[in-house]
């Protein structure tokens, strides 16, 4: 499958590698790409191997499918594109699907009546941590108790960034941009109710911490909290007994420390092409847990 690439950043160090070593897959950029391939020690030696094209509505026309990993508003338009196009098989984006959850809805609604194939880029589901959560969940008792907390600071507020990263009403914030990989992760899990739900920032349209309670049928009640400028850097989960004993079944710095790294790629290129994979070689056209994740999203942002 031949697949093209919209944007300069996470497109290119992430998904570049994992569509052409990752999966053996041919892949066409637009030719304002050459010079940032080009400069990148990690992915320069694909420069000659990508089939470059004029610009981006040539890359579209060339492809079979799309990778589109750009800003939340801008990634809406290129779904509006590429869902229009006959020549296009498949469509892998990037989370959130759009800059708020009622967009994002509209977006599923489109891509559904597209009838094409596509994944959102929640990646959590692919490692080792997500893989073993998953499993061990059935063996929780109705009475216990998950925790989930996630603390790190973002890139925006260690430099003190603006950008659409740090802006709510962009896509970005503690739970629209970071809290959404949770929120993909437990509605895959069968959750479907958010009963509590709180944003914290110290300035307007930002979201630093997010903290929520979810709850889902035959699940045990879980508790997450996002903290994006948190001077900690830990992404924990513990089990919590009917006693009130916690006891840890994921310890890492951050969610994907126990990813495999290989060589010079980003240290998610084996997770990133797990996800291409599931787009290539699935034959589901989507999953209907995307659907649920959105719900849930929107649920946790009206009682914010």
């Amino acid at each position: 499958m031949k697949f093209a690439i919209f944007g300069s950043g996470f497109g290119l160090y992430g998904y570049l590698p994992a569509l052409m070593t990752g999966c053996r897959q041919t892949v066409c950029l637009p030719e304002r790409y050459r010079t940032i391939v080009a400069d990148r020690p990690d992915v320069g030696r694909f420069g000659d191997v990508i089939e470059w094209q004029p610009d981006d509505e040539a890359a579209l026309n060339a492809a079979e499918a799309v990778v589109v990993s750009r800003r939340p508003a801008d990634q809406l338009e290129l779904i509006r594109a590429g869902a229009g196009k006959r020549n296009i098989r498949a469509l892998l984006l990037e989370k959130p699907l759009a800059p708020s959850p009622q967009l994002a809805a509209e977006a599923l609604d489109l891509l559904d009546s597209s009838g094409k194939t596509f994944r959102i880029g929640y990646n959590f589901r692919f490692t080792p941590w997500a893989v073993a959560l998953k499993r061990e969940l059935r063996t929780f008792a109705a009475t216990d108790l998950l925790n989930i907390d996630w603390q790190f600071r973002a890139h925006h507020y260690a430099h003190d960034v603006r950008n659409w990263k740090r802006t709510v009403s962009e896509g970005g914030g503690a739970l629209r941009f970071f809290g959404i990989h949770l929120v993909g992760l437990l509605a895959e899990f069968g959750y479907d109710e958010v009963v509590r739900s709180e944003s914290k920032a110290a300035a307007l349209d930002e979201c630093e911490t997010w903290t929520a309670v979810f709850k889902g049928p035959g699940l045990p009640e879980c508790s997450v909290r996002v903290a994006s400028n948190a001077a900690a850097t830990r992404f924990s989960i513990d089990r919590v007994g009917q006693h009130g004993r916690a006891e840890p079944v994921v310890s890492l710095g951050d969610p994907f420390e126990s990813s495999v790294v290989a060589g010079d790629f980003d240290r998610r290129f084996a997770i990133l092409t797990e996800v291409c994979r599931d787009l290539i070689d699935d034959p589901a056209t989507s999953y209907p847990w995307y659907r649920q994740s959105v719900r849930l999203w929107e649920q946790a942002e009206s009682l914010s």
